[in-house]
């Protein structure tokens, strides 16, 4: 048995950094505010909650003084001044990539065009980047959406930037049909695009896949559905005893990858159970 593991696998660039700007913070033995998950990993949350950081819903269920920290999928620009005006100088582990879209919108918007936004309305990346049009964007998670569509105004379209690059080309070939004047930024981060094609490509060569991260993570949902688009057996797990030994029977070759906000240690403990269970 051979277990291949896509070299690309875990943490992205912005999520190592929003993790180590916390970690950081925590060695200070200070407690650290985070309105919404920080990543979207429970296991690493939960690593980082037993360091002291505190996930709240609401900004009202954070003490006044208390040390705030933006996640990594950013936040509306209302939230923003609202952290500035009662936390003073916050971190903020915005994912650079993220800031960019969230420009790019702003851009659009400012520059009076219409919005498209390539990605899941209900995502915190995408809420937080419709906010810099004051929600007036149009958000199209299926490029079928985008045949009907009709702008009055030269269209600006942007991505999520955990989204598969053929919803992103797909909804501008369906823009063309009834719309003559866009405009096209690709915010689609580079890991997200490497960590795609990997995927597609280690699937054709091994047996089984499994796709390693949070069931609520954008990026990792994405390389499940390239996984299962080429046919072979796909499991999504967030942790190594989800693992099953019936999966591997009569099986040669074993693809593992992992979506951005996934931690190395939960990587290796999916190898190590593999070879236990096999």
């Amino acid at each position: 048995m051979q277990i291949i593991i896509a070299k690309n696998a875990g943490f992205c660039f912005g999520v190592k950094r929003a993790v180590d700007i916390v970690e950081k913070e925590l060695g200070k033995k200070e407690k650290v505010y985070c309105l919404g998950q920080l990543i979207h990993n429970r296991q690493v949350i939960e690593r980082l909650e037993e360091k002291g950081l505190v996930t709240v819903e609401n900004m009202e269920d954070i003490p006044d003084g208390a040390k705030f920290v933006v996640r990594s999928h950013g936040v509306a620009p209302e939230v923003v001044e609202k952290i500035k005006a009662k936390y003073g100088n916050s971190l903020d582990a915005t994912c650079p990539f993220v800031r960019r879209a969230q420009l790019t919108a702003e851009n659009f918007y400012l520059d009076g065009l219409d919005v498209v936004i390539c990605g899941d309305s209900q995502h915190a990346e995408v809420i937080g980047i419709n906010a810099r049009t004051k929600n007036s964007a149009t958000i199209i998670s299926d490029p079928g959406e985008a045949k009907y569509l009709e702008f009055k105004k030269t269209v600006g379209v942007l991505s999520q930037t955990t989204q598969k690059a053929e919803l992103l080309k797909s909804t501008v070939n369906n823009l063309l049909e009834k719309n003559k004047k866009i405009i096209i930024e690709n915010t689609i981060c580079l890991d997200s695009s490497t960590k795609q094609a990997e995927v597609s490509a280690l699937a054709k060569e091994v047996d089984i896949m499994i796709i390693v991260g949070g069931k609520n993570s954008s990026n990792t949902g994405k390389l499940v559905q390239l996984s299962e688009a080429q046919k072979i057996p796909t499991y999504h797990i967030e942790k190594s005893s989800e693992l099953q030994k019936k999966w591997f029977g009569n099986i040669k070759k074993i693809g593992i990858a992992a979506g951005a906000s996934t931690a190395k240690f939960l990587i290796d403990d999916v190898v190590d159970k593999i070879n236990e269970l096999c």
